[in-house]
Formats: C-alpha cells, sequence, structure tokens
C-alpha cells in the first residue's frame, strides 16, 4: 500500500491536533521537558491514524526478521496495530497489561504457534521499556521478535537500549526532524528548536553498559519465513 501522505505533512497535521506540543511539561518519570507528544489524539482523526499507520507498514517492510503476526504497545499503538491487520491482512496479537485472573488467564490473546515471529509496533519510543514489557510478554510464551517499528523516536536511548536486547528499531522520525520542519514552516521558533535539542542531549537512557562491550542477552528467535 502507497503511503498518501508525505512526512512533512505529517507532521504538520500531528502538530495541527496537538499530537506535539511545545512549552513546559513534567514527563512520567518527572523530569521537565520543552516538548510533549500524545499520539493517543490521532484515533479522534480516522483519516490521520490511517495514515500513520501506513508510514508504519511501510517501515516494517525493512524489518529483516521473519514475522506472522504483530502486536501492537498497549495502548496507543493497539488502534494503529488494527488499522494494520485489518489492510494488510496480517494476524494480530493482543498483550494484556495484566492476565485474566479468570477463564484462561491468558497474558497474550490471539492465535500463534511457539517459535512464530511477531513485529511490534509502537507510536513513540523514549528508553524503549515499554516495547522491552511488549516483547517479554511474548517471549514468555514463545513467541520470537526482533524487530519493533515506531512513529517519532524521542533520541534518548530507545534504539541502544533495544539493540542491547537485540531488538532492531525502526523509527519513521526523529524528534530532531520533527522540530527542524516544525521551524521550517514557522510553527516553533529556533529558541525552542535550540532548547529541544539541548534536552535530547541531556537527557539519554543508557544500555547497562557500552552494547559494544557486553554480550548480547538472549531472546528467542524465529526460524520460520513470513
Amino acid at each position: 500500500m502507497n503511503v498518501n501522505m508525505d512526512l512533512e505533512q505529517l507532521i504538520l497535521e500531528l502538530f495541527a491536533v496537538e499530537g506535539i506540543k511545545f512549552g513546559n511539561y513534567t514527563l512520567k518519570s518527572g523530569i521537565e521537558a520543552p516538548v510533549y507528544v500524545d499520539l493517543r489524539v490521532v484515533i479522534s482523526y480516522p483519516k490521520l491514524m490511517v495514515e500513520v499507520s501506513n508510514f508504519l507498514w511501510e517501515s516494517a517492510k525493512k524489518a529483516k526478521g521473519s514475522f506472522k503476526t504483530i502486536c501492537g504497545v498497549p495502548y496507543t499503538a493497539l488502534p494503529l496495530a488494527t488499522c494494520i491487520s485489518v489492510k494488510e491482512n496480517i494476524p494480530m496479537l493482543i498483550r494484556r497489561k495484566e492476565a485474566k485472573g479468570y477463564g484462561t488467564k491468558k497474558l497474550i490473546e490471539g492465535i500463534f504457534n511457539e517459535g512464530d515471529g511477531c513485529l511490534i509496533i509502537e507510536d513513540v519510543c523514549t528508553s524503549g521499556s515499554s516495547v522491552l514489557d511488549t516483547v517479554q510478554a511474548l517471549n514468555s510464551v514463545g513467541i520470537a521478535v526482533t524487530d519493533a517499528v515506531v512513529l517519532l523516536d524521542r533520541e534518548q536511548g530507545a534504539e541502544d537500549m533495544l539493540k542491547y536486547e537485540n531488538i532492531t528499531l525502526h523509527s519513521i522520525c526523529k524528534l530532531s526532524h520533527v522540530i527542524e520542519i516544525l521551524e521550517k514552516h514557522g510553527k516553533i521558533d529556533s529558541d525552542m528548536v535550540s532548547k529541544v535539542k539541548t534536552f535530547i542531549t541531556e537527557n539519554r537512557f543508557k544500555p547497562p553498559s557500552s552494547i559494544d562491550q557486553l554480550p548480547k542477552k538472549k531472546n528467542i528467535h524465529s526460524s520460520s519465513t513470513e
């Protein structure tokens, strides 16, 4: 499926619906940030949600690992994964944040076989912890994960953190690219660009040690074909 909207248009649309905001925000970690990204808003704009899912699927084609299913990181990426599943006719799995206390008590919902490969779908990555939580849940039932696709990489260490866990992150755009495009179109000024770039530089998550010096952690790999 062809992407109908170019990346600059997509970023401008996300800014217009306040999926990307600038000012002074307290993040979940307690850190004060000059930028806040909340892509949950796209569920109220169906056409935009479809465009975002189109971009994610185009990026998914770059994944080297094979996969038979996709799984959106709860909760924002669930509707995006659903769009991809329906449009591309690829089965989807759902990861529960907590296993049911009754019935089957499943943590992963959907049909799969042990050893199957699964592609992770995410909206925004900061440290990569949400992706890793989903990977671990899938691994616990024998599902292999080697790749994840994300719309926006905040450039605060997610790529390296996931690489340390043998997961390749494919991002549609980087935060630094986003602010450059918004400055180009007069949406933010140079002072805000400098603030965001400084924030990115000063607030990065790092793996336990150099990813080049430590042995890779084990992860389940799929030998099946797509």
